[in-house]
């Protein structure tokens, strides 16, 4: 290492596809530990979703996390979010990129290169295990899902249990980036840190995509305010009988039958939820799926629903 790289910050950049689990990971990480001066940016669609005990302060774009480092997401373009994040800290010890769910992770990395503040440390992909198969046959996201794994030098499996055939994807990840260290970590709350790779990080290019992955071709988002108190149940139904459209919802809900406010994750076609912190704010529910008008129409049944407005059967 040079005298200069020694003075930068190391860089790591956390990607994965819709609902891999990014996030669970950055989670377990600043639990088990980074360096107290870090910068986190959140780059996903949605609120930012660190554990409520992890945090000390927050507002609508910052988080002041319990032991002194800061996460944000500032608007802009990641480039721009990351120059203003630098800002708030002068010399921060590590930084930290959770990408968005449909971002190519080596054209993020290749700020580092550009940057006199940066160094590249490593490009870690989640890949859910049950979802390999899905992805690499998917006309829409097998381009984004491929870039993703070919962009990693380490690539963390999660999920694999739930598989027919573990060995055959572990293959199929392999024969994609034959130089990552590939780890199947299981349930992704046991640990963060499961057997890390000591070795130096590969260099990573960024590849023409035949989409560009973050545009709205192919893809569609949606915000939505549900301002009114939902039946689990009936949202499940909803969210369940549009799979085939949707890849990726989250946020918080009001939920009428447990008298809670819950934080609220859809990917891989199954729903997880658990209870929010009243503190972390208003409740919004945030979609992104295949465009058109299957997708049109579960974002209107989602409105009726936040607005506290039935819904029949899809």
């Amino acid at each position: 290492m040079t005298r200069s790289d020694a003075a930068k910050a190391p860089l790591t950049v956390i990607g994965g596809f819709l609902g891999a689990g990014k996030t669970t990971y950055l989670n377990a990480l600043i639990r088990e530990g980074i360096p107290e001066n870090s910068l986190i940016v959140i780059n996903d669609f949605g609120d930012i979703n660190i554990d409520a005990e992890l945090i000390d302060y927050r507002d609508d774009r910052m988080i002041q996390l319990t032991n002194g480092c800061i996460c944000c997401t500032l608007g802009g373009t990641l480039a721009e979010q990351l120059a203003k994040a630098m800002r708030l800290k002068a010399s921060p010890e590590a930084v930290l990129i959770e990408t968005s769910g449909v971002a190519d992770p080596a054209r993020i990395a290749d700020i580092a290169r550009l940057s006199h503040r940066l160094m590249l440390k490593e490009v870690v992909c989640l890949v859910d295990g049950g979802q390999i198969d899905t992805h690499r046959r998917d006309p829409l996201t097998g381009d984004t899902w491929r870039a993703q794994v070919q962009s990693a030098t380490r690539i963390l499996v999660n999920r694999l249990s739930a598989a027919n055939d573990a060995d055959t994807l572990l293959s199929e990840l392999r024969r994609l980036n034959v130089t990552a260290a590939i780890h199947d970590i299981g349930r992704l709350a046991c640990s963060a840190t499961d057997e890390r790779s000591t070795e130096a990080p590969a260099v990573v290019r960024a590849r023409a995509l035949s989409h560009d992955a973050t545009s709205s071709r192919g893809w569609q988002s949606a915000s939505l305010a549900m301002p009114a108190a939902v039946k689990l149940e009936r949202l499940h139904e909803l969210l369940t009988d549009y799979g085939d459209v949707l890849l990726r919802a989250k946020g918080f809900v009001c939920c009428r039958d447990r008298q809670s406010r819950l934080l609220l994750q859809f990917s891989g076609g199954r729903l997880s939820s658990q209870p929010a912190p009243l503190r972390a704010g208003r409740c919004q529910l945030v979609c992104i799926g295949r465009a058109g008008e299957r997708f049109e129409e579960l974002i209107s049944a989602l409105s009726r629903l936040g607005q506290g407005e039935a819904t029949g059967a899809a």
